[in-house]
């Protein structure tokens, strides 16, 4: 186990419905790499995707003229439309290879329309069996990188307790890792610890398990957290900050938070704390108890 970490290396993820990350060009003034993930994309079963977030306001001249505020200010972004999410993952029996063409079909069109450099495969609730969900999963993004004739595609995943043995690891070792960039812990679902007198170290522990298991050297490993008051009763904020605080000075590729915005209009934790959080969290090691 590493003693250092690069303390200059930060990412930031944040999922979004709405417009409201415009702003994170001028809040983000200390972060290494800026991810945004459109929540959500969804479909009914049968792979056809579109979008669900507030397509109103966030469009497709909105997500370019984010990119450029970014670049203007020095801002590293990515962005990834964001599968799943509230809806369930279900195929039905010998309907795998239709999904998987109209997924590819339907997110392509999404993708080069938002301007978007990747996907990220978010399913808390996945209605078939594992061999199912890896098949179609690595379908999909298989036939992404062949559609969009790019290394620079890249995809994310985000496991949590109750979905990471039986289907995000499963189908993680049945790819190419080097297409996975990105592996975020959702740390709020389903928490349960080992020790319920010592909340933090098993937070640090299950997650030590997924650095382990999620090993391509170059992905990077996010612990994942919420804004939204009601994911609260797993996992406590200063829980999240004192576990984090302790993984991204042990682990030099866990590099730093996802959070769960959604909307600033409805989030608990305010925008401009989310930074100064994270900074906070990557100081000292052994700062806080």
């Amino acid at each position: 186990m590493a003693e250092t970490c690069d303390s200059n290396n930060k990412v930031i993820r944040e999922y979004h419905h709405d417009a409201s990350f415009m702003s994170r060009c001028d809040i983000f003034t200390d972060v290494t790499e800026y991810q945004l993930c459109l929540a959500y994309a969804g479909e009914s079963g049968k792979g056809k995707f579109e979008p669900k977030w507030d397509t109103d306001n966030v469009t497709p001249q909105l997500i370019e003229q984010f990119k450029l505020n970014c670049d203007a200010s020095g801002l590293p972004v990515k962005v990834f439309v964001s599968i799943g999410g509230d809806d369930p993952f279900k195929v039905a029996a010998g309907g795998a290879d239709d999904w998987v063409l109209n997924a590819t079909t339907t997110l392509h069109h999404i993708i080069n329309e938002y301007h978007i450099d990747g996907i990220d495969v978010n399913y808390t609730t996945i209605q078939c069996n594992q061999t199912l969900f890896v098949n179609c999963i690595k379908g999909l993004i298989k036939g992404l990188r062949e559609a969009l004739c790019t290394t620079g595609f890249v995809a994310s995943l985000a496991p949590d307790a109750a979905t990471n043995e039986t289907f995000y690891l499963p189908l993680y070792r049945s790819i190419d890792n080097s297409w996975i960039g990105t592996v975020v812990f959702q740390c709020f679902v389903d928490f349960e610890p080992l020790d319920p007198n010592r909340p933090v170290e098993s937070l640090v522990r299950q997650v030590e398990k997924i650095v382990g298991e999620y090993d391509y050297y170059d992905s990077k490993i996010l612990l994942g957290y919420s804004a939204i008051k009601e994911d609260w009763n797993k996992v406590s904020p200063p829980l999240f900050f004192l576990a984090l605080n302790r993984l991204v000075h042990s682990w030099p590729r866990v590099k730093g938070a996802s959070v769960k915005v959604i909307s600033d209009t409805y989030a608990f934790i305010p925008p401009t704390w989310i930074p100064k959080l994270l900074s906070l969290a990557v100081s000292d090691a052994g700062k806080y108890p």
